[in-house]
């Protein structure tokens, strides 16, 4: 891999890892030193270190190499080139220890925030949700070890809800200590293909494989990346979105076209007479010397509106026969 890899958010556990570990060493290297010049001065000067100019400069040398110099693996090394360039200025200026020292810890602050927070290509959805909880919460006045812990359990909880192939991605991700191999690791992910992958999903690979081809820095490639995945997740969302329309169109067009077949069944059972008679059920004429008979009082009724439907007789001996039932049934009140 090319060496003009820069380093890029968001840290992998190792690297955090890493980068503490020399932060320590180079906090602890510093203190150090500044201990022994204070120590030096006391004894052979009578001014004091506060007021000694030669030990005072000594002492700001030891501040600008530690925070200027070239600091590869250091958390400095993440900053933009703009950071150092205004430290140096600083020191130039003679600024006081004091304010530089601020400038620092509010950059190393924001390199926390970033390598928190910074969205990474496979990131979970869970993932995302949990950083962009952890951007907020350093927006308040949450101390830094409560969201350190919250972002601990949280990718913990998260960890264990994810299948075992998706663990062992993690872990391997995690491990990886140097941007070559987060360079190596982004190319796996985007450019092996998987069975579920759909044509767009192969001519997005094809595209990502030809840039890491070319050598394409990683902080190039990365947002590429990530904004291909967003894209084609919305195209799909807008199609989903089409889709359903479509759905309930036919929904609607399916109901309507049933409620039309209702309609015609009914209208076609309307139009057959069947006998009122209990048990007879039997069509009765619509044309004929039969076409007339039923009960007069349920043709009454029925002009009257207070009630639905005529009553028929299929035939007059079924009408002899069951007139006496129906009136029993219907108009006995």
């Amino acid at each position: 891999m090319t060496a003009d890899i820069q380093p890029t958010y968001p840290l992998t556990k190792a690297q955090a890892e890493e980068i503490a570990s020399l932060h320590e060493a180079d906090t602890s290297e510093l203190e150090g030193r500044l201990k022994d010049l204070s120590e030096t001065c006391q004894s052979n000067c009578t001014t004091g270190f506060s007021k000694c100019t030669t030990h005072q400069n000594e002492m700001r040398k030891l501040y600008q190499t530690a925070y200027t110099a070239a600091s590869s693996g250091r958390w400095t090394s993440y900053r933009p080139e703009e950071y150092t360039q205004d430290l140096k200025k600083m020191f130039d200026a003679q600024a006081s220890i004091e304010k530089i020292n601020g400038r620092v810890r509010k950059e190393k602050l924001q390199h926390i925030k970033d390598s928190q927070c910074t969205f990474g290509p496979g990131d979970h959805p869970t993932a995302k949700k949990i950083k962009m909880r952890a951007a907020e919460l350093r927006g308040t006045a949450t101390p830094q070890s409560d969201i350190d812990s919250y972002i601990t359990e949280e990718e913990e909880k998260l960890l264990s809800a994810l299948t075992s192939e998706e663990q062992e991605a993690q872990a391997e991700y995690d491990k990886s200590k140097s941007e070559d191999e987060k360079y190596s690791y982004l190319r796996t992910y985007a450019c092996t293909s998987q069975p579920t992958d759909t044509p767009r999903d192969i001519e997005l690979r094809q595209k990502w494989t030809k840039l890491f081809e070319n050598k394409v820095p990683y902080s190039e490639i990365l947002p590429v990346v990530e904004k291909d995945i967003a894209d084609a997740k919305s195209n799909a969302q807008i199609l989903e979105n089409r889709l359903a329309d479509l759905r309930n169109a036919q929904a609607a067009n399916n109901k309507a076209k049933a409620a039309k077949e209702e309609s015609k069944r009914k209208q076609a059972d309307d139009a057959i007479r069947r006998c009122c008679s209990e048990g007879c059920g039997n069509v009765c004429e619509l044309n004929g010397p039969n076409a007339d008979l039923g009960c007069e009082r349920c043709f009454a009724l029925k002009e009257e509106g207070a009630l639905q439907d005529y009553s028929w007789f299929c035939s007059p001996e079924c009408a002899k026969t069951n007139a006496g039932s129906h009136n029993s049934r219907f108009h006995s009140a």
